[in-house]
């Protein structure tokens, strides 16, 4: 019963970090996915995918569009099956677009469980 916990450092344009976290390797779907966007990353209006793999056991991403408001998340396996999980979350409409800011989304048994923006849970969409 290892954790697995993992940092990759700008895997993106706009992206700080992406960090990982499982707190037991035997069950990789229940965990924490920690992105820290760069300050002005979304004033371009682009989208900004995170990612983090593990052929062919895990795979999430978590996508901010600005320019429709939404942030798809993605749960699976890296095996080329379907995500297991899809949720759509909903960005603020007044987000400060010149500051740093982290998501934070949490899974249990394969399943998102909540998304979280500077520390405060996200509205589905």
């Amino acid at each position: 019963m290892a954790e697995v916990r993992h940092r990759q450092p700008s895997s993106a344009p706009g992206i700080e970090y992406g960090e990982i976290f499982i707190p037991d390797d035997n069950n990789m779907g229940t965990g924490t996915f920690t992105t820290l966007l760069q300050a002005n990353a979304l004033s371009a209006g682009n989208p900004i995918a995170s990612i983090m793999l593990n052929k062919p056991k895990f795979q999430i991403s978590v996508n901010i569009n600005p320019g429709t408001k939404e942030i798809p998340v993605l749960l699976g396996k890296a095996d080329g099956s379907d995500p297991a999980e899809k949720k759509r979350f909903l960005l603020p409409q007044n987000l400060d677009v010149s500051v740093s800011h982290e998501f934070v989304a949490t899974f249990e048994n394969w399943k998102v469980t909540d998304l979280q923006l500077n520390g405060e849970s996200l509205s589905l969409g």
